[in-house]
């Protein structure tokens, strides 16, 4: 997850405090060394802080953000995972059928498709989306 498209969801959603965490992260560095030895300073621009309160709410603002984003993309799918059927055929209301393209549990996603091309089309608004290539001022999917 890319900390500065992070920063761009939080802003479109209109999140406060966003100015503060940017600095925190921007400042967060780690060194490792074994014994004495010198070593470089990394500077990450990816992910949130291992152990930190705020690494959980922040991880879901993205990732719920980004499964908006796929779910947009939804285009006649016929993979026959849908939502709105019981399990024996029953209420088969058509105002409740739903196929879906995505699902995801905390940091995991995993996205659906009938063709390769569908599949590249889903992985190619993951990218942007992290990229940070989403945000032209049209929000509506969101």
């Amino acid at each position: 997850m890319s900390q500065a498209a992070l920063w761009q969801v939080m802003k479109m959603f209109k999140i406060s405090d966003i100015d503060s965490l940017e600095q925190i992260y921007e400042g967060a560095t780690i060194r490792l060394a074994s014994g004495n030895e010198k070593c470089v300073t990394i500077k990450f621009n990816t992910g949130v802080a291992q152990g930190s309160i705020t690494s959980l709410q922040l991880l879901n603002i993205f990732i719920n953000a980004l499964l908006c984003m796929l779910t947009a993309q939804n285009a006649n799918m016929s993979h026959g995972l849908q939502i709105g059927k019981d399990q024996k055929g029953d209420n088969q209301r058509d105002d409740n059928d739903y196929q879906y393209n995505n699902i995801g549990i905390i940091d995991d996603i995993s996205i659906f498709a009938d063709t390769p091309e569908g599949l590249q089309k889903l992985l190619n608004v993951v990218q942007e989306f992290n990229n940070g290539l989403v945000w032209n001022g049209n929000h509506e999917s969101l």
